[in-house]
């Protein structure tokens, strides 16, 4: 499962990443055949891998744009995942009223003024998931 942290809409039945540009939206696709639909390859002369392919659209040409977050189980817990690096999901916690205990008793380490983490191998984790926020004013 790849592991998704982005924001994300729907155009011509597929979905894209996109970020704001200047009140346009710009999509974002791995994809060579998305040539055939208007995208233009990102760099071509960096040779980049993956190959990155980009549109700029109007935003009533595209879907609800929403943010998609990973998160886990981790022994009885949620935790945001923030990446995946060598077999590991690399959990992140701040320090919160909540955040706090966890972070002791699973023993993350500070990488922020309120920022921890802590490197579990993927077989660890018990469940992982998205968690989909609408973003009705992202080009606003």
């Amino acid at each position: 499962m790849m592991i998704r942290n982005d924001t994300y809409t729907i155009y011509h039945d597929k979905e894209y990443r996109i970020w704001n540009n200047q009140g346009l939206g710009n999509l974002v696709s791995y994809d060579a055949s998305d040539l055939n639909n208007g995208f233009a390859e990102y760099k071509p002369e960096k040779q980049l891998n993956p190959r990155i392919f980009v549109k700029m659209v109007s935003p009533e040409e595209v879907g609800e744009v929403y943010s998609i977050k990973p998160y886990c189980l981790y022994q009885g817990y949620e935790f945001f995942i923030l990446r995946e690096e060598n077999g590991h999901y690399i959990l992140s916690e701040s320090h919160t009223v909540t955040g706090g205990p966890l972070i002791e008793k699973f023993d993350f380490k500070r990488v922020g003024k309120y920022e921890y983490e802590k490197a579990v191998k993927k077989e660890d984790v018990d469940l992982v998931y998205e968690k989909k926020t609408l973003m009705p004013n992202f080009f606003k």
